[in-house]
């Protein structure tokens, strides 16, 4: 009589061995999230870096048209977009208004409302100067843009100063206030923010 052919059962994974799988996982997992909010971090600094330059290129492009920088309207959010509005009609120096990817705390943004970069002037809305004399004299700052950087603090602004010539004046020249500058070499989310003026990039 033909025997029937033994069939064995498919081996099963043990219990101990799920367990270290789940624990490969875990640890691939634990590595390569934070590297991943790193790249974001970095990916977000390059292009505030990149939008500042462009708006440096489109203030200097109106300044050769009108003589003048776009005046300081001031405010924030939508107030804050007042002053990008030369650069965009009637003549287009910018195709649109840049937007800043690390709204500060202290804007109150919500949910809502997209971050704008803080302009700056010492040209103000009524067309006078509206800074100290050592800014525009001495220093030749004319305008800056500002943004809080990746851990949402506008440290510049915590100054008590901040608006006056002599905080300016160190941190053009290096010899002063450089924690307010942000220095991605004490961590990509570190204190500090990213700064440009019509002199140069503080980063």
């Amino acid at each position: 009589m033909r025997q029937k052919p033994q069939y064995s059962a498919p081996a099963a994974f043990t219990l101990i061995e799920l367990l270290i799988v789940v624990a490969i996982i875990a640890i691939l997992a634990a590595i390569a999230v934070p590297n991943f909010l790193e790249a974001q971090t970095r990916s977000k600094v390059a292009r505030v870096k990149t939008d500042m330059r462009s708006l440096a290129t489109a203030l200097e492009a109106y300044r050769l048209d009108n003589d003048n920088y776009p005046p300081d309207r001031g405010g924030y959010g939508n107030y804050e977009i007042a002053s990008y509005i030369p650069l965009t009609t009637p003549v287009a120096y910018i195709s649109t208004i840049l937007y800043n990817p690390f709204p500060g705390y202290e804007l109150g943004y919500d949910s809502h409302e997209q971050a704008i970069f803080i302009y700056g002037a010492d040209c103000r809305i009524n067309r006078v100067h509206g800074w100290p004399a050592i800014m525009y004299g001495q220093i030749q700052l004319f305008w800056w843009l500002l943004s809080a950087g990746p851990d949402l603090d506008y440290d510049l602004q915590d100054l008590p100063a901040w608006g006056d010539g002599q905080p300016w004046f160190e941190i053009d020249s290096g010899k002063g206030y450089t924690w307010v500058l942000y220095d991605p070499t004490n961590g990509t989310v570190s204190s500090g923010d990213i700064i440009r003026s019509n002199k140069r990039a503080y980063n």
